[in-house]
């Protein structure tokens, strides 16, 4: 009895963590708007599930990064979702303020990469937990801004 319920314990663990390896994030990330102060990013998070088993997860706290410096960070919410098997869900869009001042003095070489390029290079990185034990972490590299040279 007690190693049946060992067997199914460990079936089920094994299963949670290929859900966590299977579950998909697709980022996308514009300016939304600039001010004389700074700029918001608006990130866009969507989730799919390509698993047959459903699951549950918190709303993913999203943290901008360059090079490894973290420029801003999502509010937290204690906030849970079922994501049902072969579906995907869409976030509300995630808003992050970005300070002209802490941005010239903190990462200088991103205002120098946009001034000269008209976009900028950043690191997400969505941090959850799938049905409230299993960590689950992804990272993706995107570009800001327009793709034009800027003269």
């Amino acid at each position: 009895m007690l190693g049946t319920a060992g067997l199914a314990g460990a079936a089920y663990l094994f299963n949670l963590s290929r859900l966590s390896a299977e579950l998909e994030v697709e980022n996308k990330a514009a300016i939304h708007k600039v001010t004389l102060s700074g700029l918001t990013i608006r990130i866009d998070v969507t989730l799919k599930n390509p698993t047959g088993g459903s699951i549950n997860v918190k709303y993913p706290f999203v943290k901008l990064l360059y090079s490894d410096t973290t420029l801003g960070s999502s509010e937290v919410k204690d906030q849970n979702f079922d994501l049902a098997k072969f579906a995907k869900q869409i976030l509300d869009p995630i808003y992050i303020n970005l300070s002209f001042m802490s941005l010239a003095s903190s990462v200088p070489a991103l205002l120098k990469e946009y001034r000269s390029t008209g976009k900028f290079d950043l690191i997400i990185k969505i941090v959850s937990t799938l049905n409230d034990t299993i960590p689950f972490s992804k990272t993706q590299n995107i570009s800001i801004g327009s793709q034009k040279q800027v003269t």
